[in-house]
């Protein structure tokens, strides 16, 4: 990443808080600590599939589509990952578009995640290419459709303008949801369906709750 994108995503990070921060409180300890957990997860989970294992989770825990042992992948696979550099380069847009989801409570983030992670690894499963689709992505895309959609949907400046944000940080990756005969190890499925997923939440937010509910009972 260049120097000047790495200017302009901490200035995009600084104006999202912003805006979030003019309406509703945040438990900014409170959130941080689940961003960093579920970094750190990942991570500890790369280095010891990568360096102890030679990838062998991969096989085990990814999405292989229409095979049983393959839904496992729904669950584990955003942990997994082919190599260092698809975990890094997974990892900042997770963070940034996480928080952005964070800012708007810890609840809600849980629940959008569980929602986001069923769309896109069942519809990967169903309709997804013959391979062993890996990566936080779906979480990623799905994040990206929710702020979106919900710029879309609730007018109001918090929600533009979070939709603006996203959109001038990652408005260039939608094209990665559409099939790319020259792109092999990208999983455009888990895009399209992640996306999906975010936007479905979006659009059914007392859905979102329940699921908040469903999730603080277990």
């Amino acid at each position: 990443m260049t120097g000047v994108k790495q200017q302009l995503v901490l200035i995009y990070m600084i104006l999202g808080t912003v805006i979030v921060s003019m309406f509703v409180p945040i438990d900014w300890q409170g959130q941080a600590k689940v961003l960093r957990d579920c970094v750190v997860m990942a991570w500890v989970v790369g280095v010891l599939n990568f360096a102890y294992l030679g990838g062998g989770l991969n096989r085990l825990l990814g999405i292989r589509p229409r095979e049983p042992l393959g839904l496992l992948g729904i669950l584990f696979s955003p942990f997994l990952h082919r190599n260092a550099g698809h975990l890094i380069a997974n990892t900042l847009p997770f963070a940034i578009l996480g928080w952005l989801v964070l800012l708007q409570g810890i609840d809600n983030f849980y629940a959008l995640s569980t929602v986001i992670l069923l769309v896109s690894g069942l519809g990967t499963w169903l309709f997804g290419r013959s391979a062993i689709h890996l990566g936080a992505s779906g979480l990623i895309f799905g994040y990206l459709g929710y702020l979106i959609a919900r710029g879309y949907l609730e007018v109001t400046l918090m929600t533009i303008g979070l939709a603006f944000v996203v959109m001038l940080l990652y408005g260039d990756q939608v094209g990665t949801m559409l099939p790319d005969s020259d792109e092999t190890t990208l999983s455009w499925e888990a895009h399209m369906f992640g996306f999906l997923g975010g936007v479905l939440a979006a659009y059914n937010p007392v859905f979102l709750d329940q699921m908040s509910v469903f999730l603080a009972n277990l």
